[in-house]
């Protein structure tokens, strides 16, 4: 069993002297990720004051738009949150054994778009399907493929199968000690939120690089066991990449 105070030591030491350029690349992230929900609840805010104040003439003329709004999110965190979220795994990781540039966060538009797009979708899709049974099996779910975006960082044509496959691998009897490492955050995201929301912002260099840091650790689990193989992870070539 490994231990989570150790990962989190192995956080700190990565992001040493490079944690302003980890906080840009998590605000970029945050921001690219949130903007549209936070225009699509806007939206709805004013859909919901028309059809209010305006009875069922403003009813008629803005349900259309706001389905085109909540359609528009589901578009914009399929072709582009879900490749920042690759390129987001890329820097931390990279960043554990060097410093990482800021354009990696943008590095899963690069190399095979098209599969980190749809291994992503499905994984995320397969979530929602087991969250809607139940909050528990959504949950596992959730830890089960926690993997997936990191292992297409290292290898953006890994199949989504195997991609799966693997991620269940790595997690299979971590389940319980992944959730509670995570949960080990949460004293620090409520005391961010005390400062309107805005701390949590500092705090997520420190979680992401805590998640890389545990990916790492699983992964050379993985490649020791052998249910994993180097070249199935580019990692001969992950050098030349950004």
């Amino acid at each position: 069993m490994w231990d989570r105070s150790i990962l989190k030591s192995n956080a700190k030491v990565a992001l040493r002297g490079r944690y302003w350029t980890a906080f840009l690349v998590t605000l970029l992230f945050a921001v690219l990720a949130e903007w549209l929900n936070w225009a699509d609840s806007g939206f709805r805010r004013l859909f919901e004051s028309q059809a209010w104040h305006g009875g069922a003439r403003h009813l008629f003329r803005w349900s259309p738009l706001e389905g085109l709004g909540g359609w528009l999110c589901i578009f914009y965190v399929i072709f582009i949150v879900h490749p920042l979220l690759i390129g987001a795994a890329r820097y931390f990781v990279r960043n554990h054994f060097e410093p990482a540039r800021t354009e990696t966060l943008f590095s899963g538009f690069q190399w095979n778009y098209g599969n980190g797009v749809g291994v992503l979708f499905i994984t995320r899709l397969f979530i929602i399907l087991w969250t809607f049974l139940f909050i528990i099996p959504g949950i596992v779910k959730l830890v089960q493929y926690s993997m997936v975006p990191f292992l297409l960082s290292d290898n953006p044509s890994l199949p989504g199968e195997r991609a799966r496959e693997i991620s269940r691998r790595m997690t299979d009897g971590q389940k319980g000690a992944i959730f509670v490492f995570w949960l080990s955050f949460l004293g620090w995201f409520l005391l961010g939120a005390l400062c309107f929301g805005v701390g949590i912002l500092f705090i997520l260099p420190y979680f992401s690089a805590s998640q890389s840091e545990l990916y790492l650790l699983l992964r050379g689990r993985a490649l020791g066991l052998g249910f994993v193989r180097p070249e199935e992870l580019c990692l001969a070539q992950s050098a030349s990449r950004p």
